[in-house]
């Protein structure tokens, strides 16, 4: 793909100018769809060709933000070998993701053992707080049908995760520096959700939500 240099001012001209211009989309939509491919939901990527802006500059929008994460995981990763640990927990990692995806969100971070989804960012989606929590209520169920199959096994016990849900204001964007950067969600409604996941504890609870998201999800989920 090369640009033509516009020699003229006639229709040639005019017709090279817009070559050049669908050239130069298409370089861009390129760079975007490898940049972004390696570590956002295909889905996301291609809502991101569409709208090059959302790639490019940081956006402040209503999301729905969902943490999860691994009751007593450093006690109970203790007593496990480094190979076996690795392989229990890309198996829970994996088995988690499934419903954030299935139902709209995408994946912002894993950290450790927790796991940072978004619903509504950077694609408009009108119902993101029902899709959070639906992909709430999966996520545990998956869990323990992998603890009753015994694929969910640290240190001869099962896993137990804690879920935080918050609605709110939030900003979506590039973050990082020169050499690395993330494409990731931040703000109150990210840390909102992460201590309404350790406030779980408190309640011995194992899915919170605040106000905002019960509000928003409505009476379609008790």
């Amino acid at each position: 793909e090369n640009k033509i240099v516009v020699t003229t001012r006639d229709e040639i001209g005019q017709l090279t100018t817009a070559f050049n211009s669908m050239v130069e989309q298409l370089r861009l939509k390129e760079r975007i769809r490898e940049t972004f491919g390696k570590y956002i939901d295909p889905r996301v990527v291609e809502g991101l060709i569409d709208r090059p802006a959302l790639a490019s500059e940081g956006q402040r929008r209503v999301m729905t933000v969902l943490f999860c994460d691994v009751k007593g995981f450093s006690s109970t990763s203790r007593g496990t070998t480094p190979q076996g640990l690795v392989k229990v927990m890309n198996r829970y990692l994996s088995a988690m993701s499934g419903p954030i995806r299935v139902h709209e969100g995408f994946i912002d971070k894993y950290i450790g053992d927790a796991i940072d989804g978004v619903f509504g960012a950077p694609l408009d989606d009108p119902e993101h707080a029902l899709h959070g929590a639906k992909a709430a209520m999966a996520a545990r169920s998956r869990l323990e049908e992998m603890n009753a199959a015994g694929l969910a096994v640290l240190s001869g016990r099962t896993l137990r995760q804690r879920i935080g849900l918050h609605t709110g204001v939030g900003i979506v964007g590039n973050i990082g520096s020169r050499r690395r950067f993330n494409y990731t969600v931040t703000g109150d409604s990210a840390n909102l959700a992460s201590r309404l996941e350790g406030a779980n504890k408190f309640y011995g609870t194992s899915i919170l939500a605040s106000e905002a998201t019960v509000t928003n999800v409505g009476p379609t989920i008790a």
